[in-house]
């Protein structure tokens, strides 16, 4: 009786690796910020920059490059001399493995501010190779508590290797 009990403890044990190892999946890269900055804009990028807005934000850019795995990731929101506060509104990272597929965010930043007139973003992310990224945001201004300006932007678009 023993000797049936242990042969059948040892064939259960047996099946119960052999489902987990069945039902295993591939666990996902978990996205890592390598650095991150946030400062202050200058007097020399407004009086430098190009016409691409109106109202409290005079200038935005939003730009993505890569080193192998890594997403660099730039930015730029510039508001008039009258703005006390400005950054980067629902700063996201989207993905997708091909063209074909639909964006999924896949890291947030979430919203990144200073209490200047402008700011410039300057952030390193370390990504899961073979997807597309692009980065999507609302460049944010604020002149008071009423007067406040959002523009949305998307960046161009990387493939990791």
């Amino acid at each position: 009786m023993k000797r049936m009990i242990i042969v059948l403890l040892c064939i259960a044990t047996m099946f119960s690796f052999f489902a987990f190892s069945v039902n295993a999946t591939e666990v996902d890269f978990v996205p890592y910020v390598v650095r991150l900055e946030i400062t202050e804009g200058t007097v020399n990028k407004i009086e430098n920059s190009d016409t691409r807005a109106s109202g409290l934000i005079r200038y935005y850019s939003l730009y993505l490059s890569k080193t192998g795995s890594t997403l660099n990731i730039t930015g730029t929101t510039t508001g008039s001399m009258e703005v006390v506060r400005s950054g980067f509104k629902d700063l996201v990272v989207q993905r997708r493995k091909t063209s074909d597929d639909a964006w999924k965010d896949y890291y947030e930043y979430g919203n990144l501010y200073v209490d200047a007139f402008g700011a410039n973003l300057d952030t390193t992310l370390a990504v899961a190779p073979n997807y597309q990224y692009r980065i999507t945001c609302k460049h944010y201004a604020k002149k008071s508590l009423l007067v406040v300006q959002t523009i949305s932007n998307v960046s161009n678009i990387v493939t990791t290797v």
